[in-house]
């Protein structure tokens, strides 16, 4: 799905757009010309050739595909990364360390997967599948891939592993949120071991630091325009003593 010249949505499940398997995240590309593309996040696995399969209807190449940027290890947003480095050989895949760990061993436990079996997040018979981290990025860490600077911004509370990516050009500023914010300032609460309140509110207030024109949320609606207002939104929520709602 074509969002813009050189943006694209090319996966999304049921907590999104639906593009490919239900239990994917939101799964964006940046063509950064002979750099290659540049992909956030890569879903379950279970719908990898659906997502492949969306590059082509769009007039992408999938093979042009070299880099991919994990916001956290959780199995819908980086269960995907084994099997898109199987059919894409020279793939680079960033993640932050605390990331890196657990998808580098596959561990289930980490990623709480057999709770979310039990609550019927993920099909029972799902495996997290191990896949080598090939650059950790430090928070604050910027690299440019063509016309692109990328910089990690640790974001820990949805998860302790959590890091968002500032993404930008001459023209724009993307922030790719993963599961840190959602469209209207919305944040996800769960009841799992690396879910902290107070984290998740205090990486809120770091976001609202960084000037951005659009948001790319893991889940529900991306917002091209005028992005910044969802993080401004949870921050005038905790303003109030509150917390900003959870899409859960």
């Amino acid at each position: 799905m074509r969002i813009e010249s050189h943006l694209y949505c090319i996966g999304s499940g049921a907590f999104g757009f639906d593009l490919s398997d239900p239990y994917d995240c939101n799964v964006y590309l940046f063509d950064a010309g002979e750099a290659g593309y540049i992909v956030f996040d890569s879903g379950t696995g279970l719908g990898i050739e659906r997502i492949l399969e969306i590059c082509r209807q769009d007039g992408l190449v999938p093979q042009h595909i070299a880099h991919l940027f994990l916001t956290h290890a959780h199995s819908d947003h980086a269960g995907g990364a084994a099997h898109l480095r199987e059919r894409l050989p020279g793939l680079t895949i960033y993640a932050s360390a605390a990331t890196a760990r657990i998808l580098s061993t596959g561990d289930e436990l980490a990623v709480c997967l057999p709770q979310a079996k039990a609550a019927g997040m993920y099909p029972p018979t799902y495996v997290y599948r191990a896949c080598p981290v090939d650059r950790m990025l430090q928070d604050g860490e910027s690299l440019q891939i063509g016309r692109y600077t990328i910089q990690a911004i640790a974001t820990p509370g949805h998860s302790h592993d959590h890091q968002c990516y500032l993404v930008c050009d001459h023209a724009r500023r993307y922030l790719v949120s993963g599961d840190a914010l959602f469209f209207g300032g919305k944040i996800i609460l769960q009841n799992t071991y690396d879910c902290s309140v107070p984290d998740t509110l205090a990486s809120l207030r770091r976001l609202a630091g960084y000037a951005f024109d659009a948001l790319l949320a893991g889940h529900l609606n991306f917002s091209l325009h005028n992005g910044y207002r969802h993080v401004a939104a949870a921050c005038a929520m905790m303003d109030k003593l509150r917390c900003p709602p959870s899409i859960l």
